[in-house]
């Protein structure tokens, strides 16, 4: 009996590496090489999720790796829509996390009951925007920590102007001074992070700015007032 199991055991371990194996020989012309561990079944039978990386995403593709799924999948007993995993959203959120405080500039919250991470380009009229409600996101306890993503084709000067903000002694005053002033500090060259984190958000997907990411990874493109971006994160969090 307990050969039997082993046996079966082993069929089903060694049928589901064929899976995989399909399904990362169907991708790799498109997607480059797959991790069998980024792999992993859905509640759909014969459908996988696959985890990518560069940009970080997530698809849905049949177990042959011939078949990509493109559109909502509706169970139809729940109604429900199958959803990626949280494993998109933990994984950005943990290279957020890896950068250090100190190549942020960073609006804390007096009483702190949210961080928020933004990538912002200083020449982006939506940021601007963004930034007037900072203040409002403090009061209702919002921590802002800014990260750099200047989009080059729309604003060809912001890189340069965001790297004197980011070499500034006091950063957050140069980004208040250039966000309601339009003045660029004086600051010496220094070792900035503007190219690290700019390439950082290639890889997170972000395709515009400003672009807002919650404690939990959730991504959140484009403007939100301070009021609506406590609701959202609110409903996200449950909290």
């Amino acid at each position: 009996m307990f050969k039997l199991l082993f046996i079966v055991s082993l069929l089903i371990t060694n049928t589901s590496f064929a899976n995989k194996a399909d399904i990362a020989d169907g991708l790799k012309r498109f997607f480059g090489e797959v991790k069998h561990e980024d792999i992993v079944k859905t509640p759909f039978n014969g459908v996988y999720e696959v985890i990518l990386h560069n940009p970080i995403d997530s698809l849905f593709v049949s177990a042959d790796g011939k078949y990509l799924i493109k559109g909502d999948v509706l169970n139809l007993e729940t109604l429900a829509l199958l959803k990626p995993s949280t494993r998109v959203n933990t994984l950005k959120q943990s290279l957020i996390n890896a950068i250090a405080d100190k190549d942020k500039i960073i609006y804390p919250a007096n009483k702190e009951k949210y961080v928020v991470h933004v990538f912002t380009d200083v020449d982006c009229p939506f940021c601007k925007r963004l930034h007037a409600q900072v203040p409002k996101m403090n009061e209702l306890g919002i921590t802002v920590k800014y990260l750099a993503s200047p989009i080059a084709s729309l604003h060809p000067k912001a890189q340069g102007k965001m790297e004197k903000i980011w070499c500034a002694k006091d950063k957050v005053k140069a980004m208040d001074d250039y966000q309601a002033k339009n003045i660029v500090p004086n600051s010496s060259d220094c070792a900035n992070p503007i190219k690290q984190q700019l390439k950082l958000s290639q890889q997170l997907g972000v395709r515009g700015t400003p672009a807002i990411f919650l404690s939990d990874g959730t991504h959140l493109p484009g403007y939100l007032s301070a009021t609506k971006l406590l609701k959202t994160i609110k409903q996200r969090l449950g909290k």
